[in-house]
């Protein structure tokens, strides 16, 4: 009897087949890989035509903007094509349309790669996405890039995702009487005089929420000292440091002063010596506040720094102060350098830039 071999040919010739186009025995399409994140740059309001940059990864608080666009530097293979898109904080997502470098209308939405770094590998990407209009919160969204796959065998790349949120802003305001000046720590505020007598500015400036640290330093500490804060800062210290939680607008008042004959060194003592990280405010004092109960102390100084002398009992004995019936107690800065430290052998000195 004649065997038919296209009946039992057939079904291997089916499987070989469907193999070749990716049915049975083949892998599923893989993804590509998503576009790496780098920096994030945003308008910033200080400056014009200047960016702010963050580097972080995760959720990224963005400064309040003259615009409603933001650059995004990011790493992806040389020759990639993306697909960019907003999701807004209800979840609704709004693709952005690809911009070549025809001029968008002002409403627009849109996304345009700005520069290809070639030269680094993977390449460099810059894009610039502009948030449309009618985006119901432009302040507050999430941006998604898509590594696009134009090969049957690769499909769309996860999302990079980043997290856009408005920041909260807190205004400082500073005031200068006086030779002085004061800066900020984070930087911002520069106001008052500088050592040469120029004005220094800017004396306002909004801050994102934390603290921010006000530095006070005299232009000439022999002629002028620091006297105090007023306004919203605590009195009696050197460095004001402000909260910046909702409060509202902060205004804090620095004031300088002339120094007086109390101010200077007593002639027996020996020149301020400069100390890093300091600058020298006045000259120390004894029992400030409690006078009344330390009759006859005086403030004295050698070699070694200043130091306190008065009457004590008859079994006393502070050779410094004379020997026998002399007690010798430390000074303090708290009279004519309420926000200074005791440094010896100069005396008061203060925290400088």
């Amino acid at each position: 009897m004649r065997t038919d071999l296209s009946r039992h040919l057939w079904p291997v010739l089916l499987v070989s087949l469907l193999a070749s186009c990716g049915g049975v025995g083949t892998s599923p399409p893989q993804p590509m890989p998503p576009p790496t994140f780098g920096q994030l740059h945003i308008p910033d309001p200080g400056g014009a035509n200047t960016w702010a940059s963050y580097s972080t990864s995760g959720a990224l608080e963005v400064l309040p903007t003259r615009g409603r666009g933001v650059r995004v530097v990011f790493l992806a293979n040389a020759g990639s094509t993306f697909a960019v898109s907003l999701r807004a904080l209800d979840g609704s997502i709004t693709p952005l349309a690809l911009n070549s470098g025809t001029p968008a209308p002002p409403d627009a939405g849109y996304f345009q790669i700005v520069d290809v770094n070639v030269s680094s590998s993977p390449a460099i990407y810059t894009m610039y996405a502009r948030a449309p209009a009618t985006l119901t919160d432009p302040a507050n969204y999430d941006v998604l890039v898509v590594n696009r796959s134009l090969r049957a065998d690769r499909t769309d790349s996860a999302p990079m995702t980043l997290a856009l949120r408005a920041r909260k802003i807190f205004t400082v305001s500073v005031m200068v009487n006086g030779s002085g000046h004061v800066t900020s720590n984070p930087g911002g505020i520069q106001c008052g005089t500088s050592f040469s007598g120029a004005a220094l500015s800017p004396c306002t400036f909004t801050f994102g929420a934390g603290t921010v640290s006000l530095l006070p330093n005299a232009n000439d500490t022999s002629t002028t000292r620091f006297l105090g804060w007023s306004g919203n800062c605590a009195p009696g210290v050197q460095v004001c440091t402000l909260t910046l939680d909702g409060s509202g607008p902060l205004v804090a008042v620095a004031t300088f002063v002339a120094r007086t004959s109390t101010d200077v060194l007593p002639a027996t003592c020996q020149a301020a010596p400069p100390i890093a990280g300091f600058q020298w405010i006045g000259r120390p004092d004894c029992a400030t506040g409690l006078i009344d109960e330390h009759p006859g102390i005086a403030l004295q100084c050698d070699d070694v720094g200043f130091y306190c002398c008065e009457p004590g009992p008859a079994n006393s004995n502070a050779p410094r102060c004379g020997g026998i019936g002399k007690v010798e107690s430390p000074p303090d800065c708290r009279r004519f350098a309420p926000r200074g430290v005791l440094r010896q052998p100069g005396g008061c000195y203060e925290f400088s830039q």
